[in-house]
Formats: structure tokens, sequence, C-alpha cells
């Protein structure tokens, strides 16, 4: 027997059938109870009309059967059996009518008004995921019902799929459709036939609704059938018979590349792609044997779908959960960490800004000795009787060194005089008395020289501690009188202003600081005024000198800063220590005159080197307040410096002289202040800097403890999650092992084989 197929129609023929079902505007024949209205369209059999229902006034469609020539009538009339028996299901287009025997023959169907799929993708394109899904699942219903009905439909594609109102689908057009028992092949429409139903030797089975579904789905998605393109049309169209024609579409279909736009579509999830994939293989034992194996794979991929939000819940919810107790955890310890760190360093600023203290009253108190020392040696009537016969024979050398009128060095008979050399030795002799008496056992003074200038500043004699200090150049002959420590003053004056500009200090005096020239180590000078011998009783005595009376010069000792037990014995630590900062007004302030960095530095370094100077800045920042905790030392970028890099701890404590260098008189008339101890105040100031992570290294040491621990009870939770996790979703799969194989279908749909179940449980398995 010669098979029914559907003829796949060039762009063409399809325009040409269009024009002529329009040009048609008398209906074949009247049908009783129905008024026929106008054409919808037309086929290889005849014309598909609208009628409406007289008696209700419903639209139908009413289908006339005007080509009769050759065709197999009892095909025709199991067509119509086929729909009379499925017309209750929801998806299968409702037959209300029949007129078999009528001439032409008919039948009256439902009207559906969205028209066909066939005729949305035209005007679509293409359709949403969620849309082609929904259209998919409910196409498979309908064809599991005509299944369980023993119908085959043979010939499925979109344009036997009508819409009704909703858009809902509705299938159609079962004129090639078969009994599942049925041994007649059967053609259906080009790129929706399955490979193995192009044969005219083929028996129907369920595998080619299975196939034309999948292809449905794939159309929806892509806009056009799988496998279509121009080369394969052409291919197929010059063909030059039908069984030629047959042979390569199974050609194309099983040796073409597989089609994979699919998984290109935005939106489309990869188990739907191999839902369809599937449904595409070309080999039928590769495809889902039946419907029912389809609804399952879909109904699984919904399911997995539908409870991802509470499995991503399940899984997210608990991390987040473990995020927000780790950003707490550390946020807790941070802060905590963060608030003792604080209190650790407040303790320590505490701590040095009393160290700093403790450490200005004990230069005071050594610096007070040093003054009681140069003021009882300037009252001894010995050194000021000596002064007076040095100066008397060299008067006129004395003036005009004073005056400048000759060379800076002073004249041989100057420095020869018997009178002068006799000073020198009395002070050299002084010196080593000082030493014997107040040196600290090992031979090392606190002091380094003692010198001696008359009422002019002109230097009459010097003598040094130690013998391996004493100067290239001898200062002796040459005139200082701008010097601090000659004239009393805060700074030192002009160099090149006239001695006459300056006068002797009638008070103890400590001098600005100033580096040695051969040393390059900074010191400072101790003086007092050597006064005539009867002044001299009475300074004694406690009472003021007479105004009118001008001191015969002024005895000056000498100190190396690095020479103070203070600073020597604590300036050797790496991580706290104390350094001395000149704090006069100029370009000096800040400059730190001494250091571990500055105590380390060899004399030719020392004497070629700029000294660390803190900014004005931070030294104003010192100065306004009891501390800081971020103080950077200067020293770090000084070579070898870098052990002094980072952030310290500093605190500062301004050094006072001691009262007997202020006398009552010079303190009502000083117009500065009324307070003692700003008229007291020198310019050194006591900075004690402590390293400020050897104080924090036991607070980070515990953060960094209490981290690790949150870290490991943390990370132990969210690895019993993980087992709870993987003990819950073994016992899933268990439970669906157990579950699978009950899986049964009513009789009305046929029950699901055991290949279906292997299916299904494989489809669930790998969606999951």
């Amino acid at each position: 027997m010669k098979p029914e197929f559907t003829e796949q129609q060039s762009l063409v023929g399809l325009n040409r059938s269009e024009q002529l079902s329009l040009n048609a505007t008398l209906p074949p024949a009247e049908i009783p109870g129905f008024q026929v209205e106008r054409l919808l369209g037309q086929g290889a059999f005849g014309q598909v009309w609208l009628g409406r229902d007289l008696n209700t006034g419903r639209q139908v469609a009413i289908k006339f059967y005007l080509h009769c020539g050759g065709v197999n009538w009892s095909l025709l009339r199991q067509e119509v059996k086929h729909l009379v028996n499925m017309s209750t299901g929801r998806y299968i287009v409702q037959v209300l009518g029949v007129g078999w025997e009528a001439q032409p023959p008919y039948y009256v169907m439902e009207y559906l008004e969205n028209g066909s799929l066939q005729d949305q993708i035209r005007e679509r394109g293409t359709f949403t995921v969620s849309e082609t899904v929904s259209m998919f699942r409910e196409i498979a219903d309908g064809l599991s019902y005509s299944h369980g009905k023993g119908v085959l439909h043979c010939d499925l594609k979109p344009a036997n799929v009508l819409l009704d109102h909703d858009l809902r689908p509705r299938l159609a057009d079962f004129g090639q459709s078969r009994m599942s028992d049925d041994q007649t092949p059967s053609l259906g429409t080009l790129f929706f036939m399955a490979p193995e139903q192009a044969d005219l030797q083929a028996s129907p089975d369920a595998a080619w609704d299975v196939y034309a579904l999948g292809a449905i789905a794939y159309t929806m998605l892509v806009g056009s059938p799988p496998y279509r393109n121009a080369e394969a049309v052409e291919k197929l169209d010059s063909a030059a018979s039908l069984p030629e024609r047959l042979g390569r579409y199974q050609a194309t279909l099983r040796y073409a590349q597989r089609p994979r736009l699919h998984y290109r579509r935005r939106g489309a999830d990869k188990s739907l792609c191999q839902i369809i994939d599937r449904c595409l293989a070309p080999e039928p034992a590769q495809r889902y044997r039946n419907i029912q194996q389809v609804i399952a794979a879909i109904d699984s991929r919904n399911q997995a779908r539908s409870r991802r939000p509470l499995v991503w819940m399940g899984i997210l919810g608990p991390l987040l959960l473990l995020s927000l107790m780790l950003w707490f955890s550390n946020f807790s310890i941070s802060l905590a960490k963060q608030e003792s760190l604080e209190q650790v360093l407040e303790l320590s600023l505490r701590g040095n800004l009393q160290t700093a203290k403790y450490a200005k009253s004990t230069m005071e108190s050594e610096i007070k000795s040093l003054f009681q020392l140069v003021q009882r040696e300037a009252s001894l009537p010995e050194l000021a009787n000596l002064l007076v016969d040095a100066m008397r024979p060299n008067e006129q050398t004395l003036t005009n060194i004073a005056a400048r009128s000759i060379p800076e060095a002073a004249p041989a008979a100057f420095l020869n005089s018997p009178e002068r050399m006799q000073l020198n030795q009395f002070l050299q002799g002084r010196i080593q008395a000082i030493l014997a008496k107040e040196g600290n056992g090992g031979g090392v003074a606190i002091f380094n020289s003692l010198f001696l200038n008359d009422a002019r500043g002109t230097n009459m004699g010097i003598a040094f501690a130690d013998p391996q200090e004493e100067l290239a150049e001898s200062p002796i002959g040459r005139n200082f009188a701008y010097r601090s420590y000659f004239n009393g003053q805060r700074e030192d004056g002009d160099k090149r202003a006239p001695a006459s500009d300056f006068a002797p200090t009638r008070y103890p005096h400590l001098s600005a600081s100033f580096r040695s020239t051969s040393t390059g180590k900074w010191k400072l000078g101790i003086s007092a005024p050597i006064w005539p011998l009867v002044q001299a009783e009475l300074v004694d005595a406690g009472n003021a000198p007479d105004p009118r009376v001008k001191p015969l010069g002024v005895l000056v000792l000498t100190v190396n800063l690095g020479d103070f037990v203070l600073l020597s014995d604590v300036a050797n630590g790496d991580t706290q220590f104390t350094t001395l900062v000149d704090g006069r007004s100029g370009n000096q302030r800040g400059t730190l005159l001494q250091h571990p960095l500055i105590q380390a530095m060899d004399r030719k370094t020392m004497v070629g080197s700029l000294m660390p100077q803190m900014s004005e800045k931070q030294l104003e920042r010192l100065l306004s307040s009891d501390g800081i905790v971020d103080y950077v030392d200067p020293a770090a970028s000084f070579p070898n410096g870098e052990k002094f890099s980072g952030t310290w701890i500093a605190a500062l404590a301004q050094v006072h002289l001691p009262h007997l260098a202020v006398p009552i008189e010079k303190a009502e008339l000083d117009p500065e202040s009324n307070s003692s101890d700003l008229r007291r105040a020198s310019d050194l100031w006591v900075l004690v800097q402590e390293k400020s992570s050897i104080v924090s290294a036991p607070v980070n040491e515990l953060g960094s403890r209490l981290q690790r621990v949150s870290l490991k009870a943390l990370g132990a939770i969210l690895l019993l999650m993980v087992a709870l996790w993987f003990v819950v979703f073994r016992a899933g799969n268990s439970l669906l092992k157990y579950l699978v194989p009950s899986l049964k279908f009513n009789k009305a749909n046929g029950l699901l084989s055991k290949a279906a179940d292997s299916s299904l449980e494989s489809t669930i398995r790998s969606d999951r």
C-alpha cells in the first residue's frame, strides 16, 4: 500500500497556496446547522473554512475533502475516528460533527482563534525558555494522551499544533496517524520526521513522535528546525525520486554535525538542552523510547529547578551565616585588639612620660653639679690673680685682638708670655685635681675641657681632660665674645660683630649647644664670671655683685652631650632609648643632639655629616601634648639608620636650669614671665622613645591567636556542614532509588517499562 505523507513545500509553493486560499470566496457546500463564513486555509486534500454553529453561535472550523481522487478513504476515516476517540483530551482538537457521506465529505471541529504554533513562530521568531518548556510539556501531555489511546501522530510539527485563547496547544491533523500496533508506514514532514521514519518500509513507533517533539522544542528556541539550512534543502530538492530524497534526508540527520544552536540561547539551561538532544538522537536506541520518559525528564528538570532556590538556600544560607559569624568574629577580635592596643600604648606612653621626667631630672642634677663646680672654680682667688697677671703685660695685644686689628692667629709673644703660660698651667692643674676628686673611677670625666676668656672675650688658656682631644688649631688668643657661654645670651651672637657689642655674663650660664670643629660632637658650655677679689667675697657670701663692677673674665667648662651619664647609659638600646633634642628657635630647632645613631658615628663621619632633625610639625605635636604613639625617628632616613624605622612611642620633657643660674635681682628684671619655672627653662628637651611594634607585639600575637582559634572553629563547623550535606544528598539519592522502581502509570496511559524506569532515574541523576 502506498503510504501517505505531508509534502515539504517551498516558500513559493506556500505563498501560491495562500493566495489560492484567499481567492476562494464560496464554500464547497452548505452544512445543516452551521453557517460557512470564510476560508481559513487550503491543503493537499481540501479546504478549511470558518463556520458558526447556528444553535450556540460558537465559531467552528469545517474541513472539506475536495480532492478525493486516489485518496485512501479508509485512512481519512481513520483520522476522523481517531479525533473522535480522543476528543475528550485537553490537548487534542475536539471534533463536533462528521459528514462523511456528504459531498464533499467534511468534519466539524472546534475553532482555535490564535492559529497554529507555526504562525506564532513566523510572527515572533523564537519563544522564551519558560514558554518553550511549558509548551514542550503540554504537547508531550497531548501525545501521552494520544499514545494512551493507542494513536501515534506520525506528523507532529508546529503547523499541526493549534493554540487556544490561552495560547495552550491542541494537537490537530491526525491524517498520518497510526495505531500503535499498525505496521503501515507513514511519512511525516521533513526536518520534523525521525530519520528511521523516512523509510517506505518502516513500522510506526512512538519514538517518531519523540523526535518530532524535540524538533518542535528546538524550533521554538532557535526559530528554525534542526538540520534545516539552504544546503540541506537544496540537496533534498535535487533528488530525482522519493526514495532518493528519503535516503538523503536520513544521511543528513545521521552524518551531519549535531545541532547546537539551542545551547547558545540565552537562559537555556543545560538540562533542557540535553533533553532536546536526546529527543533528537538519530539512533532510536539513544532516544527516549516513549513520551512518558520525556515527560518524566521534563518534570525532573522542572522539579530540580524549582528546588534549586531551596538547595541554594540550604547551601548558601549556612555559608552566609558562617560568613557572618566569621565577619563578626574578626570584627570583635579586631575591635578588642584595637581597644587593648590603645590601652597598652597609652600605658606605655604614660610610662615613657614618667621616664622622660625622671631622665630630665637626672640630667638637671648633673647640670647642677657642673654649675656648682664651675662656680666654685671661678671663685678661686688664685685664678683671679693669675688672670690679672696674665692680662697686665698683654693689655695692648688683648685690646687689638678684641678690636680685630690683628690677624686671627695670636702673636707668639702673647702665646709665650710667662704670665699667660702660668695661667694655662694653673688650668691644667685644676682639671687634673677635679679629675682626681670627681672622676668616676674609670678615668672618664663628665666634662672634657676648661678654658678662660678675659673680659673682652679673648681666650687666655685652655686645658683638656683627655690630652688626645686637644685641638689641632689652638683657640688661645682668639676672641669668642659672640659665644653664648661668654655673653650669657640664649644663642650665639653674630660672629662678625665687634667684641664691644657683648659683655661678659654676670651669672652662671648654660650655653646654646654647638658642634666641635675637631670631633663634630655636640657640646654645651657651662660658664661663670670671674670677679675681682672683693666682689668674689660678696658673691660667695650670697650677695649680689655690684652692677658697677665688671667681671675680670669668664671661666667655661665644656661637656660632650654623649658624656652625660643619662645618655651614655641609655643610648645603646635599639627598642627604647633616650635622646636629646634642641628646642631653640631657628634652623637648629628639632635637631637631635644625642642619639644612638650619633653615638655610633666615628670622628670622620661626625665632622662631615648633617645631624638628624625632626620636622617642625612633628616637634609641635610633641610639644603640644604629653606624647605621641606614632613618632617617626628622623634618624631612620640616615645611613645605617634602618633599625630606627617604623613608629615609636615618644614623650618629651624639658630640662630646667638650677636656681643659682637665675639670681633674684635678674629674675625681677626679667620681662618675659613671672614664672620662675619658665625663667629657668632651657632649650634642651629629653626625648624617650620606645618601639611601637615591641609594645604592641603581645597584643597582636594574642589577636592572631584568637583569629586562628576562631578560624579553626569555623572551619570545623564548615566541615560538619559539608558532611551533613553529603549525608543528606546520599540519603536523597537512596530514597530516589527506592521510589523510582515503584513509579507506575495508570492503565489508561500504559505501564512505564523497566527501560523507562532506568532512563528516568539516570535523567534525574544527571539533572541533579
